[in-house]
């Protein structure tokens, strides 16, 4: 990539924070490579021979490092099965032949002494293929000749950030060059003040940053960066992650995975080790909710599982509920395979596989251990991770935890929490907690953590409280009536009507579901339906969940909310399913039975749940999926049953994962909007049980929208008071000369510019938390005012960089902009007249008069001037009549309608560009329709193009990008056509040749589609003489 100096100086810092690591600098361009090899092949050969010198002599170590080319650059499975395959051999799991005809694993890389390998870090290394864009990384570092990491930076004061870097990596670089990257553990993007790594191909809410839970949180900008290179970088961090920290989920059943560590689960399952070595029996692992607590347990057991010195031990992975056994279960097969892996059915099974000492990994519930009896396993090398470990867990003997502990004597006991309980009854620090840890925690991953590390969102609460009025008097004659009937005394009715009575009554009014549902329906596709997010409910009981779901569909199927879904264009109808426990027993309710889900059903729902496109957009609960169950795209969750505690404060963190949407909308806070009045309640929830006194409001993460509102309002008067002084601009008036105005102030002030971009962008992420707010209400205008402003600052960028930018709104926000009369376009609205001069309207009257059919002439004449989009369909269908559908000739000018129609045009000059161009496309379809077997001349972006053709006409097994694809046939062709030809015919051959042999590279045959319309294409654009 280009570069401005502020990128080499960063690039240079990071060069030399990693020397006294023990990376030695080579310059890329001094490096013992071609360009076109992803491995130094001599590094990796003293690398072999230096580290098996005992059975080396017995290999033909030319052939060995040829095969390990090879595994390298093979990548027909995809790049994460390929990288799988690689960072295997890298462990030394692959084994190669001795001369003597024996398999030996031969070692790759030291991991026991890292600095015992041949460490490198170089700059601007170049990669290459004859037919490709050459690309040069910023920085690789290489162990024993293989590429490791990728480092893509960015200036520390350019416009583009981390994220840009990181998109850089995913989109260009993998996607070009995916063999380099098979033997990459893991890329870094960074700007300089922020750094992030993932695996490449990673989405960017994966990509996290590297620090140190020992470190200070307010740590921050290039000292922030600097400490997580020291920290990620250093040779014994990459190795350990290597051998320990990175497992794959490519055994099917989805798509292929790659799991990175985050550090939190790095720190704590290293200690959870060194205390099972260590002969300690426990400890307590405190992470935040949605931090990755079940990874973090098969992390751990990977560790223990790989280390001999632990002698074989049982690993216990341990929940309170069959579908946390599942999820556990289901991350650890597909990470680790199911070798030694024993999902137990039955009480008697368990307690078979422990009487048998059976070793590997168990996974269970607590509740398999009831009736185990005493001394089941007196082995010492059986170890207990407990997932959720506040619950069902206590001290007491009778309970099943105690009941485990008594089969189980000598087990080591580490809970994994993100809600410890300190109480009269319950103590997770006593029952886990070893007395010499600090708070008797082993390993603590706080709340602001996880917010600053931007693993989680922050939560907003969102009062809407329910007036409602019963007739309390008809309420008391009823329980009397039903009292009298049943003979029940005074303390048992007093009892009784305490319990059910009123709080029943009050939920089960049809008027009340009728207001509460309306208001979630409301409130719904007012907000989160718009920018791609997913709903749950919670329910008082069983009967109400079923009583909501009921109504919440009722009110979807109806006319009011057709309209919006209409409005958005996403789905034609969405719905609401319920999940409730219905045992399958004849005891079960009769009305209930309908409800229940086997485990397949239910993984299904979840499935359609966390699919973007699915119509379901609702989930109604009362007790299943409030904890365990990882929504990313869950955005608000509608709270209707009281709560308490921990169980409170599990179930507010359902929307507080991190996720970016399809289409690029980043999710910056969850809501949950609460019908019964629990602030209080929440406060205490959130409050840190080891700290004196009270913690701070929301403990750190749950925030009141009377809090967001006022930031909006304080934003909103700081863009006000930004444009006080622009001359000619009434703030009161919303229209297309205030956006000029605002234009004009912002070009000439580019420190104002980013003020109110970053302002703006603010103002961009609170509106659809707050929108339904009526304090927001007057807002409005205003809002779609600096909206339309805001697109302008875009006006010189590319239309790849304008959508990307733009997308970071939310299609909720791009909505309010679109619908404003001064907006003219955001994304392809293009809705407004042309404001044109003079040059303009005599442009525009050639372009009509070659497009309209006649009889439509004098209809038009002396209106209003067309808008972008009506003259686009004026065009359009003059392609329609005048081209043969499917032709090269009418894909290449239906491409070039399309790319008009992603135009933003904010003013005179824009209208004029855009009628110039659309002049010119009206000006070939004439001319293809008077001569269809001419060629069509124009400035054609070929590549735009031939992409087209090949997404039309996409072949089944395509390995490869279409984009990447036509690039590759379009250098090609025009490196063919630079050679000496006799003849125009023997050039075309050539052409032809030279295209079917990309085609067949890449497996696709040579004949019929899309190859004829590539062709023909390629004919008509590039062979004209």
């Amino acid at each position: 990539m280009a570069k401005g100096i502020r990128e080499r100086e960063f690039q240079n810092l990071m060069i030399q924070w990693s020397l006294p690591m023990g990376w030695n600098f080579t310059a890329g361009r001094s490096l013992p490579r071609e360009t076109t090899q992803t491995v130094i092949v001599s590094h990796l050969r003293d690398a072999i021979v230096r580290l098996n010198p005992e059975v080396i002599d017995g290999f033909d170590v030319d052939a060995v490092v040829e095969e390990i080319v090879a595994t390298v650059n093979a990548v027909e499975g995809g790049l994460v099965r390929a990288n799988e395959q690689v960072l295997k051999l890298l462990r030394g799991q692959k084994e190669f032949r001795h001369a003597d005809g024996v398999w030996h694993a031969l070692k790759l890389v030291d991991f026991e002494y890292p600095i015992a390998n041949t460490l490198v870090v170089s700059d601007e290394v170049t990669i290459t293929i004859p037919g490709k864009t050459p690309r040069r990384f910023d920085l690789v570092y290489w162990v024993n000749g293989l590429p490791l990491v990728v480092v893509e930076v960015k200036s520390p004061t350019a416009k583009s950030g981390w994220a840009d870097a990181a998109r850089e990596i995913n989109e260009v670089y993998a996607t070009e060059y995916p063999w380099f990257f098979t033997p990459n553990l893991f890329a870094i993007a960074s700007d300089g003040l922020k750094l992030r790594f993932g695996a490449a191909g990673a989405p960017l809410n994966l990509w996290q940053p590297f620090r140190s839970t020992a470190d200070d949180e307010a740590l921050s900008g290039q000292a922030d960066v600097q400490r997580s290179v020291e920290l990620l970088l250093t040779p014994a961090t990459v190795l350990d992650m290597l051998a320990n920290f990175t497992l794959f989920s490519t055994s099917g059943g989805g798509a292929d995975k790659k799991y990175l560590p985050r550090y939190p689960q790095m720190e704590a399952a290293h200690l959870i080790h060194e205390r099972v070595l260590a002969n300690g029996q426990k400890g307590l692992i405190w992470h935040h909710q949605g931090s990755g607590k079940t990874l973090l347990m098969v992390f751990a057991a990977s560790l223990l599982l790989a280390d001999t010195r632990t002698d074989s031990p049982t690993i216990i992975l341990l929940s309170d509920r069959t579908d946390l056994v599942r999820q556990t279960s289901g991350v650890f097969t597909s990470a680790m395979g199911d070798a030694y892996f024993h999902q137990p059915a039955t009480s008697k099974k368990l307690r078979s596989l422990l009487a048998d000492d059976v070793r590997g990994v168990i996974s269970t519930t607590v509740h398999k251990f009831a009736d185990a009896g005493k001394n089941l396993s007196t082995r010492r090398n059986i170890i207990v991770l407990v997932d959720e470990a506040h619950r069902t867990q206590s001290s007491k003997e009778e309970s099943l935890a105690g009941q485990m502990r008594a089969a189980l004597p000598h087990a080591k006991f580490f809970g994994m929490t993100g809600t410890p309980i300190r109480n009269l009854a319950t103590d997770t620090f006593a029952l886990f907690g070893e007395e010499t840890d600090p708070g008797r925690v082993l390993h603590r991953y706080s709340v602001s953590r996880s917010l600053h590390d931007e693993a989680t969102v922050p939560v907003m609460l969102d009062p809407h409280p329910v007036t409602f009025e019963m007739n309390d008097q008809a309420l008391q004659a009823e329980f009397d009536q039903f009292a009298d009937e049943f003979d029940l005394d005074d303390p048992d009715r007093e009892t009784l009507s305490r319990k059910f009575g009123r709080l029943t009554s009050v939920f089960a009014n049809p008027e009340r579901i009728h207001t509460v549902c309306q208001d979630i329906v409301d409130h719904y596709l007012a907000g989160a339906y718009r920018n791609g997010l997913k709903a749950q409910v919670v329910a008082y009981n069983r009967e109400l969940a079923v009583a909501y779901t009921d109504k919440i569909n009722e009110l979807l199927a109806g006319f009011e909310a057709s309209q919006v879904l209409a409005e958005v264009g996403k789905h034609d109808r969405i719905t609401a399913e319920v999940n409730i426990h219905v045992k399958d027993s004849k005891d079960e309710d009769a009305a209930m039975r309908p409800y229940r889900l086997s485990e397949v059903e239910e993984e299904e729902q979840k499935r359609r749940f966390l699919a973007p496109d699915d119509p379901l957009c609702f989930l109604v609960v009362t007790a299943k999926l409030m904890t365990g169950f990882d929504a990313p795209n869950e955005g608000v969750l509608y709270l209707d049953k009281p709560l308490k505690a921990h169980n409170l404060f599990q179930t507010i963190t359902r929307p507080n994962r991190t996720w970016v949407s399809p289409t690029g909308f980043v999710k910056t806070s969850g809501v949950v909007v609460d019908y019964i009045s629990l602030a209080e309640e929440v406060q205490r929830a959130v409050v840190d049980p080891t700290a004196e006194g009270t913690a701070g409001k929301g403990g750190g993460f749950v925030t009141d929208v009377t809090d967001l509102v006022a930031e909006f309002r304080t934003t909103f008067a700081r863009i006000e008071d930004l444009f006080a002084n622009v001359d000619g601009l009434d703030l009161t008036v919303h229209g297309y000369e205030s956006v000029r105005a605002i234009n004009v102030f912002l070009d000439a002030d580019p420190v104002a510019a980013e003020a109110f971009s970053k302002d703006y962008r603010l103002l961009a992420r609170l509106y659809p938390l707050i929108n339904t707010d009526k304090r927001i209400a007057k807002y409005r205008d205003g809002f779609g005012l600096f909206g339309s402003a805001y697109t302008t600052l875009f006006k010189k960028s590319s239309d790849e960089e304008r959508k990307e930018r733009l997308s970071e709104l939310g299609p909720m926000v791009l909505e309010i902009i679109n619908a404003h009369v001064h907006s003219f376009s955001v994304v392809a609205a293009q809705e407004e007249p042309l404001v044109l001069d003079a040059q303009g309207i005599t442009i525009l009257k050639e372009l009509l008069a070659l497009v309209r059919p006649k009889s439509d002439k004098d209809d038009h004449e002396d209106k209003r001037p067309p808008s972008a989009a009506e003259i686009l369909d004026q065009i359009k269908a003059a392609l329609e009549r005048g081209v043969e559908p499917g032709s090269a000739k009418y894909t290449a000018l239906a491409e070039r309608i399309r790319q008009l129609r992603d135009r933003i045009i904010q003013n005179a000059q824009d209208a004029l560009e855009f009628l110039a161009d659309a002049l010119r496309v009206a000006r070939a379809i004439v001319n293809a329709e008077k001569h269809p077997d001419e060629a069509v001349v124009l400035d054609d972006d070929h590549v735009g193009v031939l992409s087209r053709i090949i997404h039309d006409h996409a072949p089944s097994g395509l390995t490869v990008t279409e984009r990447n694809l036509a690039e590759e046939i379009d250098q090609v062709v025009k490196r063919t056509l630079a050679q000496s030809w006799d003849n125009a015919e023997a050039r075309n051959r050539g052409v032809r040749r030279a295209t079917a042999a990309v085609f067949r590279r890449y497996m696709l045959k040579p004949v019929g589609e899309p190859y004829g319309s590539t062709v023909a294409y390629i004919e008509a654009h590039y062979l004209v003489d």
